[in-house]
């Protein structure tokens, strides 16, 4: 009898250990770095958000969906293996211009999930996929669409027209992911492809303008060349007044001038008589004297 109950006690005490022991591992939650888990009750979610580390939940009752919350990139491109969407090897967004070419854009859209809104996140969406797939993709592709028809060709191949699409498509996603626990960190439009024929008019069209703004710019150098001699010329003429005003007011300094042009052989004006006083050097006159 003592037996049957030591047996009995044995295999209820292996049992609670082991119960005790599923329970733990159940209840034992790790989040792993770059992620959240949001907590679940019954399968609704609470509101509640797990951190990276260690964590724990009531085993059965509550549950977890991980939601990342490192930095995603979304991008539509026409080089087959870059795309993210399930369209196919050219998953670029075609755009009409205003003046009607049709051109294929490559863009990606960068953004994250503010870990202190995952719950919120996680109501609207589930998963970035689906945020991907329902918010990012068909916003981008609609307003490069809107904005790239009110834009010609010419300025979305020289890079204007690209940065006004790519701000207009980033204040669209700020705008729809307002209050979705979403993130809009960047939106960068990769590529522009356009029409072979089209690219190649485009940039002989391009060379032209260069070589245009080229000219004008050494014309508007020579003209201030032009200028600066004009200046210089009336500096020197205001300053030969001032010497002939000096001269003409101060008989002695006449005198030291003209003594001084005649040691380096040049050639001085005397006052208003305009009289010219000069060295003049004979031939051999400076030959044994």
């Amino acid at each position: 009898m003592n037996m049957l109950k030591l047996k009995i006690g044995a295999v209820v005490t292996a049992f609670l250990l082991l119960t005790v022991a599923v329970g733990g591992a159940m209840a034992w939650n790790p989040v792993q770095q770059g992620e959240v888990e949001v907590v679940k009750t019954w399968g609704d979610s609470t509101g509640e958000t797990l951190e990276p580390g260690a964590n724990w939940i009531t085993p059965v009752k509550q549950s977890t969906a991980v939601v990342e919350t490192r930095p995603q990139t979304y991008t539509m491109s026409a080089t087959s293996g870059q795309g993210d969407g399930n369209t196919g090897a050219d998953d670029s967004v075609n755009v009409l211009t205003n003046d009607g070419v049709s051109v294929d854009v490559d863009v990606s859209v960068r953004y994250r999930v503010d870990k202190s809104e995952a719950d919120t996140f996680y109501e609207e969406y589930k998963s970035n996929a689906q945020a991907q797939e329902r918010l990012i993709r068909p916003t981008t592709r609609s307003v490069l669409r809107t904005e790239g028809g009110d834009i010609d060709t010419s300025e979305i191949y020289t890079g204007v027209g690209q940065d006004e699409m790519r701000d207009a498509v980033r204040a669209a996603l700020d705008k729809e992911t307002e209050g979705t626990g979403i993130t809009i960190e960047a939106v960068q439009i990769r590529r522009i492809h356009l029409p072979e024929q089209y690219a190649d008019a485009v940039e002989k069209k391009e060379v032209e303008k260069q070589n245009i703004e080229k000219k004008a710019n050494e014309i508007k150098v020579a003209e201030n060349e032009a200028e600066r001699k004009r200046i210089e010329a009336e500096g020197e003429a205001k300053a030969n007044e001032i010497v002939a005003e000096s001269l003409k007011d101060n008989p002695e300094l006449l005198k030291v001038k003209y003594i001084e042009a005649l040691k380096e052989g040049e050639t001085i004006y005397v006052g208003e008589s305009g009289m010219t006083l000069t060295k003049e050097v004979e031939d051999g006159e400076n030959e044994d004297e």
